[in-house]
């Protein structure tokens, strides 16, 4: 009987650990309606399938990761999350230069075009410096 108590309690604490992980990820993965891209509508693809391509890169790193890396982008900081540098840069190169592309190419930020695209491209290069 006292082994069947511990199993339960082992087995409670892990789906616990598991039920907060997905509530963390169900937490970052809504949209958040003060984000300043919210409810914006997407430029025009460049080409056929560059959404998707986009979409794979962004499945790369997490909504947390992706507000560190636009206040990055617009504060003129440096990544300091190690994690989130770690997602950078496994998603790439060219994934970081088409989402700092297409970030430029909505209404709102295309007087800053250039500038996203040079700060995204200092932020990794930094990243890709301490590897």
């Amino acid at each position: 009987m006292e082994k069947i108590s511990i199993m339960m309690v082992l087995m409670f604490v892990l789906s616990y650990g598991v039920m907060v992980t997905i509530a963390q990820e169900v937490r970052f993965t809504k949209p958040n309606p003060n984000d300043t891209w919210y409810g914006l509508p997407l430029p025009p693809q460049p080409r056929p399938g560059y959404y998707k391509y986009l979409g794979d890169c962004i499945d790369k790193t997490t909504q947390a990761c992706g507000i560190q890396i636009i206040d990055a982008i617009f504060e003129g900081n440096l990544l300091k999350d190690h994690d989130c540098r770690a997602k950078v840069l496994e998603a790439g190169y060219l994934c970081n230069r088409a989402l700092s592309y297409t970030l430029g190419k909505f209404d709102a930020f295309k007087s800053e075009a250039s500038y996203i695209v040079q700060s995204s491209n200092d932020i990794f290069d930094d990243i890709s410096k301490k590897v």
